[in-house]
């Protein structure tokens, strides 16, 4: 990654930490791992209805799928909090692009939101590393 990209990318998760946080809509910046340095990722969220977190997952110029793993045909994201077994929330479809966006609802308040290369949507728990990963504490 190159200097620019790094201070980009610092200026703007700092940027997000000291807006005001239970306001309405949060965002941050998703770590990407070493394995996809030009991907770059956003998780939007905020409390929604019945004390429910809604939460948005934004990614762009992230490989394929297959790159990453050579069985993975798509990616999962999934909802990893204390106590709790890892749940799979949906699949992240990739554009033309390379871009990708799914939204969900999830009863966590604090948890992780972590995204897999997969061979399936409906594999019961992450089987490769992840390719982002994001800490979310909606309280």
């Amino acid at each position: 990654m190159s200097f620019q990209r790094a201070l980009k990318r610092t200026v703007l998760a700092l940027t997000l930490l000291v807006a005001a946080p239970g306001c309405g809509k949060e965002e941050q910046m998703m770590v990407a791992s070493a394995e996809t340095p030009a991907a770059e990722g956003t998780v939007s969220f905020e409390k929604g209805e019945n004390d429910n977190t809604s939460v948005e997952v934004r990614v762009k110029h992230l490989a394929p799928p297959s790159r990453l793993a050579p069985d993975a045909t798509v990616y999962v994201v999934w909802v990893e909090a204390e106590g709790v077994s890892v749940q799979a929330v949906g699949a992240l479809k990739l554009d033309e692009n390379l871009v990708g966006r799914l939204n969900f609802v999830t009863v966590q308040r604090v948890f992780r939101v972590v995204v897999t290369p997969e061979a399936s949507r409906t594999v019961p728990a992450p089987s490769h590393r992840a390719v982002f990963t994001s800490d979310v504490d909606a309280r």
